[in-house]
């Protein structure tokens, strides 16, 4: 597979990686990423295709998905940090009230 094909790919699952880590889709996106790591090693430039424009190109637009894709990230640990943080606060409230009530069902 010529590696402008390779690039094509990439772009493309680079975009479904986006898309999931988007949706939260944690596994999804480790899926997509390990997708595209693995065409990353099938990687080999000529030199005809390192001095075109089409993969100069391509390669550029795959730097900026990944840093899309590495911003996306950031936001999608802090949601999952706070969605941790505000489920403790939640089992601790409910661990209170159930204290009060003499029922503990949090041993």
């Amino acid at each position: 597979m010529s590696s402008l094909t390779l690039l094509d790919r990439m772009l493309i699952i680079a975009q479904f990686e986006l898309e999931a880590m988007q949706k939260g889709d944690v596994d999804g996106a480790i899926s997509f990423f390990e997708e595209r790591v693995a065409l990353l090693d099938q990687l080999h430039f000529t030199q005809d295709e390192l001095n075109s424009e089409d993969c100069k190109m391509k390669l550029l637009a795959l730097q900026g998905y990944h840093q899309i894709i590495y911003e996306e990230g950031v936001k999608l640990k802090e949601q999952i940090r706070q969605n941790l943080l505000q489920t403790r606060s939640q089992r601790s409230a409910s661990k209170r009230y159930a204290n009060a009530q003499g029922h503990n069902f949090y041993r």
